[in-house]
């Protein structure tokens, strides 16, 4: 028997009710001001995704715009991190890159399983009824690119397979570093064992969610804002206080929060479980405060001792990854699944292009260099 595929514009599962209300409501602002998308969501079964439409935004976060993560992005993270030289040259590639995609449409995509965070866990699905989902998306959309985010063989090894099966492309977008529940490796780190003796140090005071006062949220929102989009990329998510006040009241994070002697707040770090797996979408802290403080450290414990309490598995995302690495992460690589065999040759190429340099040359480098 079939298994019933359907596209709506409004959520049936309890928690994507819950979770996206504010933005079905007021609008996609109330999360983010760089997030331009149309929401829309599939239900496969028993099983419910939620899904961001685009056509081109240019200007659009990476979590929604391919040509942001691929063009944009890619110019920062190159200009940050190689001389002037080779930074010019890479930034003329990047433009020749970035006018194809533009007139190729890149940034026309259904992008699944897109929770507005950098890191989005999947249920389990076996997915052999994926046939009959991308019928049903390329017939709804037929001119945008179907792309399912945040694939990895430790959640979603059967749809990887599926996918393949399909003709999709599966292109390696970054590596990520997981904790398995129970895992020795945490348990036996010297530098864990160091990081929670010094988050537990009466120096600055452990500030749990229920203690956290709704005034409080816009300094924890300066906080994120002033790390991921100040010190980071300005591509990031610009997330709003009425969005960290709506994941903080709904508890669909649970936020914790350093306070200094004065009383002021001077990090955060928000955890959020999604089908069995913890993520952390939410960290930040004053970068002004002095490095021997630790505040990174400190915050970092936070989601791997909450993962050990709960008995899951933690995705603690990409970035840092020696840190990472030393204190237990399993380094993971991340696919995007993108199945673009609906759309003519001029569409299908700059994703052919994405999934060679991706392959050959990303895939290897984050490898080699444990990023």
């Amino acid at each position: 028997m079939a298994t019933d595929v359907t596209l709506s514009e409004t959520p049936q599962d309890d928690l994507m009710r819950r979770w996206f209300r504010p933005l079905l409501e007021r609008g996609m602002t109330t999360c983010a001001p760089n997030l331009e998308t149309t929401l829309a969501f599939l239900r496969v079964g028993e099983i419910e995704l939620p899904l961001t439409v685009n056509e081109a935004e240019w200007e659009n976060s990476w979590l929604c715009s391919p040509w942001t993560h691929y063009i944009t992005y890619a110019r920062e993270e190159i200009d940050r991190s190689v001389g002037p030289v080779t930074s010019a040259l890479g930034g003329a590639l990047l433009g020749t890159l970035g006018t194809w995609f533009r007139k190729a449409e890149i940034n026309r995509v259904v992008m699944v399983n897109n929770w507005l965070h950098s890191t989005n866990p999947w249920p389990h699905w076996e997915a052999e009824d994926l046939p009959a989902v991308l019928e049903a998306m390329t017939q709804r959309w037929p001119g945008h690119a179907i792309v399912f985010r945040s694939l990895h063989a430790k959640e979603s090894a059967p749809l990887l397979a599926a996918l393949h099966r399909t003709g999709a492309m599966l292109v390696p977008s970054r590596q990520i570093w997981w904790y398995e529940a129970g895992s020795e490796a945490v348990v036996k780190s010297p530098d864990f064992r160091k990081d929670v003796r010094l988050l537990r140090r009466c120096d600055l005071k452990i500030v749990p969610h229920e203690s956290i006062r709704e005034a409080e949220i816009e300094t924890l929102t300066e906080l994120y804002s002033r790390l991921y989009l100040g010190k980071y990329s300005r591509h990031n998510p610009r997330y709003t206080t009425d969005w960290l006040g709506h994941l903080h009241r709904e508890n669909l994070a649970r936020f914790t929060a350093l306070r200094e002697p004065g009383g002021r707040l001077v990090g955060v770090e928000a955890c959020a479980e999604l089908h069995g797996v913890l993520t952390s979408p939410i960290v930040g802290y004053d970068l002004d405060q002095p490095r021997e403080l630790g505040l990174y450290r400190r915050l970092a414990a936070v989601p791997v001792l909450e993962a050990m309490k709960r008995g899951i598995p933690l995705n603690l995302s990409a970035g840092v990854g020696r840190f990472k690495a030393l204190r237990g992460g399993e380094p993971v690589m991340e696919y995007l699944g993108v199945y673009v065999r609906h759309l003519p040759a001029t569409r299908r190429a700059p994703w052919r292009a994405v999934h060679e340099l991706s392959t050959r040359l990303l895939a290897p480098h984050v490898q080699k260099h444990g990023l």
